[in-house]
């Protein structure tokens, strides 16, 4: 590898230590273009980052090692080269430490900061020592320069002018369609309302999260025959649509170069009620989404993706309904169209764990496990965290208090960063203001009052005192136990699988993420459920933590007498049961997933308060809770 062409010293030296770094470079280049999921766990990088841009790492890589060998051959005749691989080490040191600083995994990339910081110092001090004075980077450059200024006075003189004006006026009207197309950021207009900004309002997720505007607006008729079942677009999958809006609510349209849609806070925290099936659905924003069933709409985009005709679809169906220029209509066909298919087709892969565990159905997601696998990039431990998706009304005095399902936290900011990075939300990406804007608005939301009147007082005077003799110490603000977890498993005996998805090695991923403003520093591993507090319980059913318990009747009988298996999915109300109805398809109005119980995760046993109380107290209980 050595070459005659220079006897000196340091040179030759140079020259080896090239040969050592595109070794080194081949070490790390080779497994990340034949093996990356092995790199990406060896270095303890989430998910995302395998396919496809770890590889597209190695192919650079293989480009820049092939650009040092001039270098290593003779670097005095090649003494651009030689110094633009100085300088490669140094643009690599730079790289490296702003990864450390902000990606959120700095012990992975500390090893490749020594690594090239070291050989930038090897090269640059032999390469110094050993080239001549008119061979060093300021002669250089000031000659480069002057070379440039020559060829800038050429192009603009004479004939070469008309060419030199032509490639820039091209160059030029490329440059500004790839902005206007692509990463143009259009503000979004301020909502007047508080409530209108939760449901409509962009909180900055990242690209990945979001979906171009046209192709959203015509999958459901591209994949027709994917839906589930029969239902009107979206509201198939339990979207909630209200007068007046063309996106359904926790829908919110942004404008980065083209317009896109992308969820916020309330896709997952808006509930809905109505007394019979003949009547028009009530919305309720920050009340669970009990009819949302996010796996099945997830698992609709990735099977419109998996359409070998996709793009070709997409694009006949977007230019049936929007009027696209000629430019446009490129950038649709050849850039966003095929990389809202390769994203689908990505988060396919990721999701895939969802596949080995029972379905989810409406009002209910796996908290945890996507933080885990897709974005902390941990191996599939075949834990089940499904959970019903909880109402965030009423947050001031939840501030301290420790919630989620298991009590793992007990700081709000960093339980609503955690939500906003589960559906996508990055350091970068977040908006800070509007983020805000939601959550200082959820402090103060109440929960709604019981709507159906009818409340029997001597009922509700004798169900007060029940639930302060039963329940009031563990739910009720203002008690010690509340927002704590107090009671072990074996005490409470509900499902243990949510408690077990969230794992000692989570909160040590957790704790070790600091890239503002997301930083989780108050995560903790407990081995129980927290006592939650229960203002506006009512239209918080199903009930336990997992949503294996229809109505709060049920939740009063001892475990083999309630329900093995219900209906989910009906937004009609039982007022006397107090839950939504559990009828089937069949009856008008009724649900369409079928819960089974006896599932690993959906167990309803455990929680047995208030199960030796007798039947008339029991309504006198259930009555007084229609007032929380």
């Amino acid at each position: 590898m050595e070459n005659a062409c220079s006897a000196q010293p340091c040179i030759r030296w140079f020259q080896r230590f090239i040969w050592i770094g595109i070794i080194i470079n081949m070490v790390f280049a080779v497994p990340a273009l034949l093996w990356p999921d092995y790199l990406n766990g060896y270095f303890g990088l989430p998910a995302q980052a395998v396919y496809p841009w770890l590889q597209n790492a190695g192919m650079l890589l293989v480009g820049v090692s092939l650009f040092y060998a001039p270098a290593g051959v003779c670097a005095e005749r090649y003494p651009v080269y030689a110094w633009l691989c100085v300088l490669s080490r140094l643009i690599a040191v730079v790289f490296w430490i702003y990864l450390i600083q902000t990606s959120g995994y700095p012990d992975a990339f500390r090893p490749l900061l020594y690594s090239d910081g070291a050989m930038f110092l090897i090269l640059g001090g032999l390469l110094y020592a050993g080239m001549p004075r008119e061979q060093r980077p300021w002669p250089l450059m000031r000659a480069g320069l002057r070379g440039l200024w020559r060829c800038a006075c050429h192009c603009l003189c004479g004939r070469c002018r008309k060419a030199a004006l032509v490639v820039a006026l091209v160059l030029g009207f490329v440059g500004f369609e790839t902005w206007l197309n692509l990463f143009r950021e259009v503000p979004q207009p301020p909502m007047q309302s508080n409530v209108d900004h939760f449901k409509y309002a962009a909180i900055g997720l990242g690209p990945d999260a979001r979906i171009p505007l046209y192709v959203f607006s015509v999958l459901p008729q591209v994949c027709a025959q994917r839906m589930p079942r029969m239902g009107t677009g979206w509201q198939t999958f339990g979207f909630i649509y209200e007068g007046g809006h063309d996106l359904p609510i926790g829908l919110a349209k942004r404008q980065i170069g083209y317009p896109s849609v992308e969820p916020n806070c309330a896709l997952c925290h808006t509930g809905q009620y109505r007394k019979s099936a003949d009547d028009v659905p009530v919305p309720v924003p920050t009340a669970p989404a009990a009819l949302l069933d996010l796996e099945s709409f997830q698992w609709f985009l990735y099977g419109c993706a998996g359409d070998p005709d996709f793009k070709n679809k997409v694009m006949d169906a977007i230019e049936q309904h929007y009027d696209l220029g000629p430019i446009e209509k490129l950038f649709y066909r050849f850039l966003i169209v095929p990389a809202t298919q390769q994203a689908f087709l990505k988060q396919e892969k990721q999701y895939a764990w969802q596949k080995l565990r029972p379905l989810q159905g409406p009002g209910r997601t796996d908290t945890f496990n996507p933080t885990k696998i897709v974005i902390f990039g941990f191996p599939d431990d075949s834990t089940i965290g499904t959970v019903d998706l909880p109402q965030i009304w009423n947050q001031k005095p939840r501030e301290s208090l420790y919630l989620h399902w298991d009590g793992n936290n007990n700081d709000i900011h960093e339980r609503n960063y955690a939500a906003a990075m589960a559906v996508g939300a990055t350091p970068q990406s977040v908006l800070p203001a509007e983020f805000t804007r939601v959550t200082d608005w959820l402090l103060t939301h109440q929960p709604p009052k019981w709507p159906f009147g009818g409340l029997d007082q001597v009922r509700v005077a004798r169900g007060r005192t029940l639930w302060a003799q039963n329940c009031a110490g563990c739910h009720d603000f203002g008690k010690a136990a509340t927002g704590q977890v107090t009671v072990g498993l074996d005490e409470l005996g509900t499902d243990p699988y949510r408690v077990n998805s969230f794992t000692v090695g989570l909160v040590d991923k957790f704790h070790a993420f600091k890239k503002p403003p997301f930083d989780f520093g108050a995560y903790r591993k407990t081995q129980s459920y927290s006592n939650t507090p229960t203002d506006g319980i009512w239209l918080r059913a199903p009930y336990l933590h997992n949503g294996s318990v229809p109505t709060l009747w049920d939740l009063l009988q001892p475990p083999d007498k309630r329900p093995k298996t219900f209906y989910r999915g009906s937004s009609v109300f039982d007022a006397r049961n107090v839950g939504f109805s559990t009828a089937g398809p069949e009856a008008k109005g009724g649900g369409y997933f079928k819960f089974d119980t006896r599932l690993p995760g959906n167990h309803n046993s455990g929680h047995e308060y208030g199960i030796h109380l007798s039947d008339g107290e029991k309504w006198d209980l259930i009555e007084y809770m229609k007032t929380l």
